[in-house]
């Protein structure tokens, strides 16, 4: 866990131990540290300040307690002066501080590399999100325009029906209303003619013989058609199949995402 800065600089013994210097592996107060980073051998000294100090995590050389001034490239580790000496000599060297400030430079361009890209990836994540959510909307305007279509037709269809039914209609009842005023006619005429029959009871035979003859004349003339069979109108009704339904529409295609691929195989080894 991390420890406070030293109570007192290490150097001056006089100020508060502020900073801490990873390479010397001491405290120091501001004016101390500034001294000890103008002297030509300590300038690339590193510093820690605050709850980042924390001696416990010093790290030295576990063979000789010595600080690490080296990074040996062909063993990837930090080396202190003894080891690169008798352990490192031949190998390619190169100094602690220019190694973790260039190791630091390439980690810090690899997070903005890396951000860059990410921005990049959800900007155009958010743009083809957008293109697809007006896809969907242009597609079900389509539809809901094809559907109307043919709900404009169907009504068109449904009125030419119910027309064509009225125009029948009006000609059927045209026709059973004139036979039906014939019919009522005729009626009225032979109630008439019984009317004068039995007025006729108190007159002469042979006067009576001659009105009758004339009367039934008339009742001869009248020709009592028969009934025409009744108006039929009736309606077969189709239920289309879904197939049919559908052969009136278009079709629709979808495309998953590359990452939304499923896969047949897996292996056993890695999953």
């Amino acid at each position: 866990m991390a420890q406070a800065a030293a109570s007192t600089c290490e150097i001056c013994t006089a100020g508060p131990g502020e900073y801490y210097c990873q390479q010397c592996d001491q405290s120091f107060c501001g004016s101390c540290k500034s001294s000890h980073l103008r002297t030509k051998s300590c300038k690339n000294h590193t510093f820690l300040s605050g709850p980042n100090i924390n001696k416990e995590e010093k790290l030295l050389c576990t063979e000789h307690e010595e600080i690490y001034f080296f990074y040996c490239q062909d063993c990837d580790t930090p080396v202190c002066r003894i080891c690169s000496v008798e352990k490192h000599s031949r190998h390619l060297m190169t100094d602690l501080t220019k190694s973790a400030e260039k190791l630091r430079y390439e980690v810090v361009k690899n997070i903005e590399s890396k951000v860059t890209t990410s921005k990049v990836n959800l900007s155009k994540i958010e743009k083809e999100t957008q293109t697809y959510r007006d896809e969907v909307k242009a597609v079900i305007k389509t539809i809901t325009e094809e559907g109307n279509y043919w709900k404009n037709l169907i009504d068109k269809k449904v009125g030419s029906f119910v027309r064509l039914l009225h125009d029948e209609e009006q000609k059927t009842i045209q026709n059973i209303t004139a036979l039906t005023k014939v019919y009522r006619r005729d009626i009225e005429n032979c109630q008439q003619w019984e009317k004068k029959i039995k007025e006729m009871e108190t007159m002469a035979d042979v006067l009576l013989f001659e009105r009758l003859k004339k009367l039934k004349v008339d009742v001869d003339n009248i020709d009592l058609k028969p009934v025409p069979e009744g108006s039929y109108v009736s309606y077969r009704n189709k239920k289309p199949s879904g197939t049919e339904i559908d052969s009136l529409f278009g079709e629709m295609q979808f495309k998953a995402p590359e990452s939304q691929k499923k896969y047949k195989y897996a292996c056993f080894s890695c999953g």
